[in-house]
């Protein structure tokens, strides 16, 4: 592969990701939240904290 080759499949990917969080936000806002548990969240890397998480859509409902 050329580098124009690597540089453009990687802006494509970029788009992919960019996209599917777009959906997953459509989907998380549509999701009703009727299957919920409890257990570790992670907030950012090291910080772990107990909450109430949608088993449908892996939404945070509620940090505990």
């Amino acid at each position: 592969m050329t580098d124009l080759e690597i540089k453009s499949e990687v802006q494509q990917m970029y788009r992919r990701i960019v996209d599917a969080e777009e959906r997953l936000k459509e989907l998380r806002e549509i999701c009703m939240h009727n299957d919920t548990s409890y257990g570790n969240y992670q907030l950012r890397v090291g910080l772990m904290v107990k909450a109430e998480i949608c088993e449908i859509c892996g939404e945070l409902i509620k940090i505990l």
